[in-house]
């Protein structure tokens, strides 16, 4: 199966290449599930590029703190308090990386095919 998965940042990851995907639960309470706040862990999955060992997080993966400019201690793994909704491998079979000049970013379409 063929789908394209939505990055809100740059996952520069070559075609080819296999990756495991990391998909967040959305714990919060369900009286708070309203709205639509990036900084949840579960809006956001996390990308292991099996074939060179990198992965792809977002801060909140890594941290419980707010954004910061300077450069961070991050955790070369996602925090343990995060509640894993599914893990999956695949294929990529197309990357595009997308500047985005109002917020001075990228953001990634990641084209993959699931492996079984």
């Amino acid at each position: 199966m063929s789908f394209i998965l939505p990055l809100n940042h740059a996952v520069p990851i070559p075609v080819g290449h296999t990756v495991e995907v990391t998909e967040y639960a959305d714990t919060r309470p369900e009286k708070k599930r309203k709205g639509w706040d990036l900084s949840e862990a579960f809006r956001h999955p996390v990308v292991l590029d099996l074939d060179t060992g990198i992965r792809y997080m977002n801060h909140v993966h890594a941290s419980r703190a707010g954004n910061s400019f300077a450069a961070n201690p991050y955790p070369l793994t996602p925090r343990a308090d995060l509640v894993v909704s599914r893990v999956y491998r695949a294929r990529v079979t197309a990357c595009t990386i997308v500047a985005v000049e109002g917020l001075d970013t990228q953001h990634t379409a990641l084209a993959l095919e699931r492996l079984e």
